[in-house]
């Protein structure tokens, strides 16, 4: 008798893992992408009640960024994780690829994040 492998994932799980990855990375870059086009009031010719309007526009966006991105990138990593712990078939390297993939994107990611938050904090009033 051969080695015992483990079966491979349901193609079914793989669609539907990639699916809600992306959709998490389309509504976050939809928020990012809409809180910097968002015009900002004038200040002389705004109301107080505009300008609070728009910065709580802009902190509802930021979250919704941050939440949905934050979602697609954990998936994303713990997809890699997954993969590289209960393939058997695959070879060390690719393992170590996965696993690489996985910090390395994740810690860019946080750098990321930090910086395109700061930025849309110096976008608010």
């Amino acid at each position: 008798m051969g080695p015992m492998m483990a079966p491979f994932p349901k193609l079914r799980f793989v669609k539907v893992w990639a699916v809600l990855v992306g959709t998490l990375i389309f509504v976050g870059m939809i928020a990012f992408h809409t809180a910097i086009i968002l015009p900002r009031p004038i200040p002389f010719q705004s109301t107080p009640e505009e300008q609070e309007a728009y910065a709580v526009t802009i902190r509802a966006l930021t979250a919704l960024f941050a939440g949905a991105m934050d979602a697609a990138v954990a998936l994303a990593v713990t997809c890699s994780w997954y993969w590289g712990l209960t393939r058997p078939d695959l070879t060390e390297a690719a393992r170590r690829g996965l696993f690489l993939f996985g910090a390395v994107f994740l810690g860019i990611w946080l750098l990321l994040q930090t910086a395109s938050v700061a930025l849309l904090r110096g976008l608010a009033p």
